[in-house]
């Protein structure tokens, strides 16, 4: 369109201007005539008699408009928002059609008035020139705290590895001797490092406002325990002496290691040592060996006794012949156990156990070539994994499984004494019956009356204890009542294995094979075999 229009003041109000090309009339869109109109705020046009001015073709024309004589044309406004959480600002355009754009420095005043301090003034001189009216524009964005890093504690050595891990064969057997259990450390040796917590770094809102970081964590304290010492500057745990390396109690030791590269025999005797025990050879008869730490012994334990505060190895395992003793805070590892009473805080790992007593808080895995578990009573914490369990003779193993073997016997050892002490209470209330029948007939003397009053007493510290007891056995009784725990199989068990866990017992009269014994609740479910 070539024709133009314009908006002017006169005299006597205000006309539009309307100027077509000499000799080419034209009509003029009456939407452009009203959006020019309205960008000067006029209200009191005639649009029905100027609509029908301008259903002709015009060449040039005045068209008086209004009787004002002072407008002025509508500018674009601008309005600023803040986030609720006050980490992004807006601005948004409103432009009346005709509008004059509004001015850059007048849209960051608007921005500053409402306390934006972190608008970017080159991102505002690009939305000044491609923004749309009604579309917001993200004009700040403020920085949010960066939180500090913790602090921590590193170890200059796997402690996973302290705990002894037969390695399997390809042949399919194990090798109980190679668990590179004893980890030697020399004098001097850093064993921890502390690393300091980092402060973090502060952020800001929009509005300038400074938004705290919250600083690291501090680490732990170093696990400083025997034959150790923290550095001046607090930050490395070193060890002050040479020996093996032990965690208890979350706390590094470093004990001094003794070795015995014979037999314990009568040419070494007993053994009591604060620390770790190596014995290259046997353990024999009638001889106890007793560590600290732990105890790691190449030959084989005869009927002897081996107590460690913490694991057990037996490289070519236990011949107890019903007497021997072995008994461990932390792991149980033999090539084979027979004939031996086991007690194990942790687990016992062992290619297979053969008529033995057992004790463990955790689980007992046979594996290797045999991973054969005969005869014996196993009490086991969790779970049992074997290969074959029970004898082809048919003869009873006794399987006990998720109930804690220290609360099964400390039950059992309040059982046996609250039935000891009540048997004595029906006693004491024989007598106490008999002088009281006395001194009703006015027959008792002096002694005896001191006698009743003895009896009495007695009775009524029987009965304490026996109330005593009895809460005792309802305490360990509940910790005996759940269902967890399982018996697997990857070859089979055989007829003859009575096994218990939990509330529930069930005693196996035909082989079964490649499964998973469970308590579901109610009563012991085969499934299928899993380790898990």
């Amino acid at each position: 369109m070539s024709t133009k229009l314009e908006i002017t003041v006169k005299n006597d109000g205000t006309y539009l201007i309307i100027t077509s090309p000499p000799g080419k009339p034209e009509k003029v869109p009456r939407a452009e005539v009203v959006t020019l109109i309205e960008a000067y705020g006029l209200t009191d046009v005639d649009y029905v008699a100027l609509n029908n001015t301008l259903k002709e073709e015009i060449e040039s024309m005045e068209i008086k408009l209004s009787d004002k004589t002072e407008i002025k044309k509508a500018t674009e406004t601008v309005t600023a928002e803040i986030s609720r959480d006050r980490m992004e600002a807006y601005i948004t355009f409103t432009k009346p059609p005709g509008a004059e754009p509004i001015d850059i420095n007048e849209a960051a005043a608007v921005i500053e008035r409402a306390g934006i301090t972190a608008a970017d003034k080159n991102l505002l001189a690009r939305v000044m020139d491609m923004h749309r009216s009604g579309v917001p524009y993200t004009i700040a964005k403020g920085a949010p705290p960066q939180k500090g890093e913790d602090g921590r504690l590193h170890y200059h050595f796997d402690s996973s590895s302290l705990a002894p891990k037969p390695k399997l064969k390809e042949d399919g057997t194990v090798d109980f001797r190679d668990l590179g259990l004893i980890r030697l450390i020399n004098k001097g040796d850093i064993l921890v490092s502390h690393i300091p917590a980092k402060e973090g770094i502060d952020g800001y809102d929009v509005c300038g406002r400074v938004l705290p970081a919250q600083k690291g964590r501090p680490a732990s304290p170093l696990p400083r325990g025997k034959n150790t010492t923290v550095s001046n500057d607090g930050l490395n745990l070193i060890a002050e002496v040479s020996g093996v390396l032990e965690i208890q109690a979350k706390k590094i030791n470093v004990l001094a290691c003794f070795e015995i590269k014979g037999d314990v025999d009568n040419s070494t005797g007993n053994i009591d040592f604060t620390g770790s025990v190596t014995i290259k050879g046997n353990v024999l008869t009638g001889f106890t060996v007793k560590a600290t730490g732990n105890i790691e012994i190449g030959g084989v334990c005869e009927a002897a006794t081996l107590i460690s505060g913490s694991n057990i190895v037996l490289g070519n395992g236990a011949k107890g012949m019903d007497k021997a003793l072995i008994e461990a805070a932390g792991d149980v590892t033999a090539k084979y156990i027979e004939g031996c009473h086991v007690i194990a805080g942790g687990n016992i790992s062992a290619d297979s156990i053969v008529n033995s007593t057992v004790n463990c808080d955790g689980n007992v895995i046979l594996m290797g070539k045999y991973g054969l578990l005969v005869g014996g009573v196993t009490l086991v914490g969790e779970k049992i994994i074997a290969k074959s369990i029970g004898s082809p003779m048919g003869g009873l193993t006794e399987l006990q499984v998720g109930n804690n073997p220290k609360d099964l016997t400390k039950y059992k050892d309040s059982f046996a004494e609250q039935t000891r002490l009540k048997s004595e209470l029906e006693r004491v209330e024989v007598a106490v019956n008999s002088l009281k029948a006395l001194q009703k007939k006015d027959q008792l003397n002096d002694e005896k009356k001191e006698l009743l009053l003895k009896m009495i007493n007695v009775k009524l510290g029987l009965q304490t204890k026996i109330t005593e007891l009895q809460n005792e056995m309802d305490e360990h009784a509940g910790a005996m009542n759940s269902s967890s725990g399982s018996v697997s199989a990857s070859k089979f068990i055989r007829p003859g294995v009575k096994v218990v866990i939990g509330n529930a017992q069930m005693l196996v009269t035909d082989e079964i094979s490649n499964c998973t014994l469970r308590n579901n609740g109610e009563k012991i479910i085969k499934v299928p075999y899993s380790e898990a």
